[in-house]
């Protein structure tokens, strides 16, 4: 009897302990330091990770997966992946091929493409062009008409290809062409970089899997955000050419557009309570449906002064609200997820500063790189104080979003 018992517990417990084992993703992707990474644990075994990388663990840890990450070549991951063999393959650009048997989920990282030519040289059409066989680069290019002149097999070579002149240009990653300049040239080859493009990059998932756990992809998605936050940051270059883009923006507005009577027009509320009210009922509807509120805002002229502004810039610029002292929204350009920003740092910050500096030019807040789900796609927002005649605390705070991909462009065409 005691035998038995103990068998019994044993069974229950090793059943208890099987349970609690989360189930496991089995992923492949590519070697492309410092996305992912291969380095060998004790043991041999091989353990992959980097940005890319990470922040797929973590959005899948999230959902309440684990995950087994495996390099391999591009055409073998598409072949496992279209006969059910492995789970999911990342991190690729969108596919036509792909998306018509396996499911894409949000990006899980963005990465920065440049044309990479010797000393000053500019970027023209009838340059020959060297890429790593079988990239997410070369795939783009092939689509957009490019004649590829040179294909290798990675990154290093091309580096090398670009110091002796046997091409006359390098399409790749711009964080993967600095890391590679500094392991392998010594000599600092001046190079100049030519930006193309923004690429996010996705998660493909089988449809098997997709049918087998239909609630994965929609927390995988949710998580994305947070769990790439310390990825997503702007360079230094980048946030000059932002700044000086909205600064711009920012003075044909006021050029056009009385700011300050836009935000006394806008609703106010007596007190913070009022304000929480409103802004939980805000967000229990939106965005699926439209709160009173909103209607009434949307409907002010300033908000459809703001939302005409816009349109004049349109593909660049996404978004665009006035936010009263309170924090509370005074106009609009279109639906936005809260009613109160007063917790945000684009409100925040510009407040902060304006009080500590009062009378003096104050710096943009321009923020770091977010996926916007519902515009699909990546956007920062940048955020200025709304002065008063006598430069004293801020009104309030008007703030834009820009599409990080056409705001680059564009501020590369000043």
């Amino acid at each position: 009897m005691n035998l038995r018992l103990a068998l019994s517990l044993t069974t229950v417990l090793y059943s208890t302990v099987c349970q609690a084992q989360p189930p496991t993703l089995n992923l492949y992707t590519f070697e492309s330091p410092p996305y992912q990474v291969a380095s060998q644990e004790k043991g041999g075994a091989n353990r992959i990770s980097g940005e890319t990388a990470d922040t797929v663990v973590c959005a899948a840890n999230r959902a309440g997966w684990a995950t087994r990450i495996r390099i391999t070549p591009q055409n073998r991951a598409i072949h496992s992946l279209e006969r059910n063999m492995i789970d999911g393959y990342f991190a690729i650009d969108p596919s036509a091929e792909l998306d018509n048997i396996a499911k894409r989920s949000d990006p899980v990282a963005l990465e920065k493409w440049y044309f990479f030519t010797r000393g000053n040289k500019a970027f023209t059409d009838n340059m020959r062009i060297g890429v790593v066989a079988g990239s997410n680069e070369e795939a783009w290019l092939e689509a957009n008409g490019y004649s590829i002149f040179l294909s290798v097999s990675s990154p290093s070579q091309l580096l090398a290809l670009l110091k002796r002149g046997r091409i006359d240009t390098a399409m790749m990653d711009e964080r993967v062409m600095n890391r590679l300049r500094y392991e392998n040239d010594s000599e600092g080859t001046q190079l100049s970089a030519h930006f193309v493009r923004y690429a996010p990059l996705y998660l493909y998932l089988n449809e098997a899997f997709v049918s087998n756990y239909p609630d994965f992809l929609g927390t995988f998605n949710r998580t994305l955000n947070s769990c790439m936050a310390g990825h997503l940051a702007l360079s230094e270059e980048e946030e000059r050419r932002i700044t000086e883009l909205s600064s711009r923006l920012f003075k044909e507005m006021n050029s056009i557009l009385d700011i300050r009577q836009i935000i006394d027009a806008g609703p106010r509320q007596e007190s913070f309570t009022d304000v929480m009210t409103l802004d939980s009922q805000w967000q229990a509807l939106a965005p699926v449906t439209m709160p009173d509120l909103a209607e009434r805002i949307l409907a002010l002229p300033g908000s459809r002064a703001l939302l005409a502004w816009q349109k004049s810039h349109q593909g660049l610029v996404t978004e665009v609200m006035l936010i009263n002292d309170m924090g509370t929204l005074a106009a609009m350009s279109q639906l936005t997820s809260d009613y109160w920003q007063g917790d945000e740092p684009k409100f925040q910050r510009v407040m902060e500063n304006t009080a500590a500096n009062p009378g003096t030019n104050r710096p943009l807040y321009v923020s770091p790189i977010r996926y916007d789900t519902s515009a699909a796609r990546f956007q920062v927002t940048v955020s200025t104080p709304v002065l008063p005649g006598n430069g004293d605390r801020a009104n309030g705070v008007i703030v834009i979003g820009l599409s990080i991909e056409e705001a680059l462009s564009d501020a590369e065409r000043l």
